[in-house]
């Protein structure tokens, strides 16, 4: 099933609509998927060696990481697509040396693409308002994520533990934003629980940036940004959601999801 693209194109340049339209044929076409996945890789790398020698250093690979955000807002984490270019990354992320063109810019890093997401970075659930279409978008985004982070690759921390603290160590609030604001939650914990376990076990002393980046909620029990006792909060703070669901207007599919997750950080933790 092909996805629409068409809500995607207004926000990309005319270069940006052109990289969009190559990534996307190379998704429809009728191929085993670790075909697409090397096409894809290919198709980057293209543009990568299409940069100009006049041109700013990194504005290609700048543009790519923008389109390529586009697009997975609209692809559902269970359509084939998203898990092509979730491998499409890990494949470019095992290429060794440099990006083309792009000076010391090494394939392993995903260079800039943190802080291209950073600007992305807008929780629709903050504006009070119920906003389903950029809900779906917004899960979408932090599913893809969440799947290309690893215990060896997460520069990305502080995106987590925003929506873990959004979730679960602020006040709830009832209806689409919350349901969105748990799923978003539960799914960094699903695709990442090990990375999140092993971070707050951590005893790394953190800039003051860094702290206030990290900094925990009013209804986290714990001021420790990295602390086990975050970890067992989100925990209870999942079960006592999961078991409040009615007057939250969740539901049993989000209350089966926290309890799932509560399972898997168990698991995590032996």
């Amino acid at each position: 099933m092909d996805v629409d693209f068409q809500f995607a194109e207004p926000h990309l340049t005319s270069c940006e609509r052109a990289m969009l339209n190559v990534l996307q044929a190379t998704l429809q076409y009728p191929a085993d998927s670790q075909l697409n996945v090397t096409k894809l890789c290919s198709d980057i790398q293209f543009f990568c060696n299409s940069q100009q020698e006049n041109t700013a250093s990194g504005r290609h690979l700048w543009e790519i990481w923008s389109v390529v955000i586009e697009m997975v807002q609209y692809i559902s984490p269970d359509h084939p697509w998203q898990d092509v270019l979730v491998r499409c990354l890990g494949s470019l992320r095992r290429r060794e040396g440099h990006v083309p063109k792009h000076g010391a810019y090494m394939w392993k890093d995903l260079p800039d693409l943190t802080m291209r997401l950073r600007e992305n970075w807008n929780d629709p659930t903050e504006t009070g308002e119920e906003l389903p279409e950029e809900f779906t978008k917004w899960k979408n985004l932090n599913s893809f994520v969440a799947r290309i982070t690893s215990t060896d690759f997460a520069p990305w921390l502080v995106f987590p533990i925003w929506q873990l603290t959004m979730a679960l160590e602020k006040p709830p609030v009832a209806g689409g934003a919350m349901e969105c604001r748990v799923w978003v939650a539960t799914e960094w914990i699903i695709n990442c629980a090990a990375v999140l376990f092993e971070e707050m076990n951590s005893i790394e002393q953190l800039d003051d940036s860094t702290a206030r980046a990290f900094m925990t909620g009013p209804l986290c029990d714990t001021q420790e940004p990295l602390s086990i006792k975050r970890w067992h909060f989100w925990k209870r703070r999942l079960l006592g959601l999961s078991a409040d669901t009615g007057d939250l207007a969740l539901g049993s599919v989000a209350r089966d999801r926290m309890s799932n997750t509560v399972e898997i950080m168990d698991c995590t933790e032996k």
